[in-house]
């Protein structure tokens, strides 16, 4: 059992968790109104009317339960707690909250206005009525900061929702974040694509104007150009609609039919056009060949990226000459699905480990291995890295490396090998936080030191290619012995890991010298080889994710 203090109110001691949350509820939901009332009279208030508010109080159930049993580190659902409702002081500054060991203490502009007993250990967490315990206590707390905070009371729910999801996870590392549901929309569509015809709008003072238009898209088959105006969408004049109004009505159910009016960039001719809506999935892939070697950058990983980089690698083979080698550019790939960056190494491997996952949580534990074969056949590659290369394409350009496929070639990588779930919450939003860290087939991870490539680029102005790669070769030992401390260090010894990064400094430079570099390499088969096994390491048979 707890007890719940309110002062200023009539006390209620002794609250029994055995006698259900229906209890809870009712008392609350009478304090909280009482509350209001004391402080608003009888006043019309935005947002949450009630402590109550279904959409809030499964929000807030939801979102302590998922960092408190998910996130990669353990934290206590009392802090939590704390962090969920100090999120309010975004909205008033005045709202401070303090915890010791037994009570939850709220302050207001420099005052404690209310304690309430925190819950005893001895219960199950994992019950029903366990895991509504906090999100109680979280709702009393708001109910409370409602009745003394004008600011709060004016405030729409959906801000008082994104400041206390916010606030839960205000203390985790610097990718856990919160996204509303626009923002949550916007980041499902990058990675999953959206129904519609595929083109992106530009709004002004006159028509929407289209700014692009997506490669095999609905929109480009009907013949839409950049710089084209939607003059109607099935008949709803456009002129002085904001793009973001006009794309809202191309997009509808897979296989509808959307007729627009389009006047043409050039032409005075208003040409009317009847498209039917596809998913559409931006582009991440962009490839072209020169004497039969195929050049790929691929610019983020989302659910088309391997299919994508797989036909060209197929059409690639069909060249006269065929297919004699492969660029792989992940320079400024920040990541994406994780399980597309494992299909795009499994592209390039037959059997054997991609990299593995590790973490508390048993469900974030997993083993990547290669399932297909190398539907290059065995092509010499080279990978691209930079200091924008992170996450999901850190690992393909570290499984490729570790697996003695491919020639990393570049600066320093970011270093991001942690993983992010992203959950989707009640109000249509996502929460994201980190719950595993990733491998490398060799078993090290590469969070915050990122990875080492056998041809650095970083050189003077009159450098050539060529020298480059001699010089690569004169150093493999040295790059050798680098890679062998790389793989070894704790990513936490924060001086070695500075020291080690210094060795090929991290490297913003998207610049055409690295393809060079990997076109001269490619022309020499035994130096390509030379180098694709510096610092070999043997790979475990068995890789274990545990």
């Amino acid at each position: 059992m707890f007890r719940l203090v309110i002062f200023g109110l009539p006390r209620i001691d002794y609250l029994p968790l055995n006698n259900g949350l229906s209890q809870w509820r009712r008392i609350g939901a009478t304090l909280g109104l009482c509350l209001l009332q004391a402080a608003c009279g009888t006043s019309q208030v935005a947002g949450i009317t009630a402590p109550d508010d279904p959409q809030t109080r499964e929000l807030v159930t939801q979102t302590i339960e998922l960092v408190a049993t998910r996130y990669i580190d353990p934290i206590s659902r009392d802090q939590i707690l704390v962090n969920t409702l100090d999120g309010l002081s975004e909205i008033d500054d005045n709202i401070r909250v303090g915890i010791t060991p037994d009570d939850l203490v709220l302050q207001y502009d420099g005052k404690t206005v209310q304690t309430i007993a925190l819950p005893q250990t001895n219960y199950d967490q994992t019950s029903a009525e366990g895991t509504q315990i906090w999100s109680e206590i979280t709702l009393r707390g708001l109910g409370t900061y409602r009745a003394y905070s004008p600011v709060l009371r004016n405030s729409q729910t959906s801000d008082v929702q994104a400041a206390l999801v916010s606030g839960a996870i205000r203390n985790l590392d610097r990718y856990s974040r919160y996204e509303g549901p626009k923002q949550a929309e916007t980041a499902r569509n990058r990675r999953d694509g959206y129904i519609g015809i595929g083109i992106r709008l530009i709004g002004g003072d006159g028509y929407p104007v289209v700014k692009l238009v997506h490669p095999e898209s609905p929109a480009a088959k009907a013949g839409l150009h950049p710089g084209d105006q939607i003059v109607t969408v099935n008949g709803e004049d456009m002129y002085g609609k904001t793009s973001q109004y006009a794309a809202e009505l191309l997009h509808g159910e897979e296989g509808s039919r959307v007729i627009i009016d389009v006047n043409t960039a050039g032409d005075r001719t208003i040409t009317p056009m009847e498209i039917v809506r596809e998913r559409v999935i931006d582009r991440t892939v962009f490839a072209e060949i020169r004497d039969n070697i195929l050049i790929a950058r691929l610019t983020s990983f989302n659910s088309a990226t391997a299919s994508t980089l797989g036909d060209n690698i197929l059409k690639a083979q069909l060249y006269d000459g065929g297919l004699k080698g492969v660029i792989l550019d992940l320079r400024g790939n920040r990541g994406g699905l994780l399980q597309q960056g494992v299909a795009v190494a499994d592209l390039f491997l037959e059997n054997g480990p991609i990299g593995n996952t590790f973490s508390r949580v048993t469900a974030a534990r997993h083993t990547f291995r290669a399932e297909t074969d190398d539907l290059t056949k065995g092509a010499p590659l080279i990978v691209l890295i930079d200091g924008r290369t992170a996450s999901s394409a850190e690992l393909v350009a570290a499984a490729l490396q570790d697996r003695n496929r491919a020639v990393l070639v570049g600066s320093t990588s970011f270093g991001k090998g942690s993983v992010q779930a992203i959950n989707d919450l009640p109000n249509h939003g996502t929460l994201t936080f980190t719950w595993s860290r990733m491998t490398a087939p060799s078993g090290y991870t590469f969070d915050r030191i990122g990875l080492f490539p056998a041809i650095c680029t970083q050189s003077g102005e009159d450098d050539t290619p060529g020298h480059q790669v001699s010089t690569a070769l004169s150093q493999r030992d040295q790059t050798a012995g680098t890679m062998v401390k790389w793989r070894s260090l704790d990513y936490r010894d924060e001086k070695n890991r500075r020291e080690l990064r210094n060795v090929c400094p991290a490297s913003n430079r998207s610049e055409e010298f690295d393809v060079k570099v990997a076109l001269e390499l490619l022309k020499n088969s035994p130096d390509y080889k030379n180098l694709a096994f510096v610092g070999q390491q043997e790979i475990a048979d068995t890789f274990d994710a545990n």
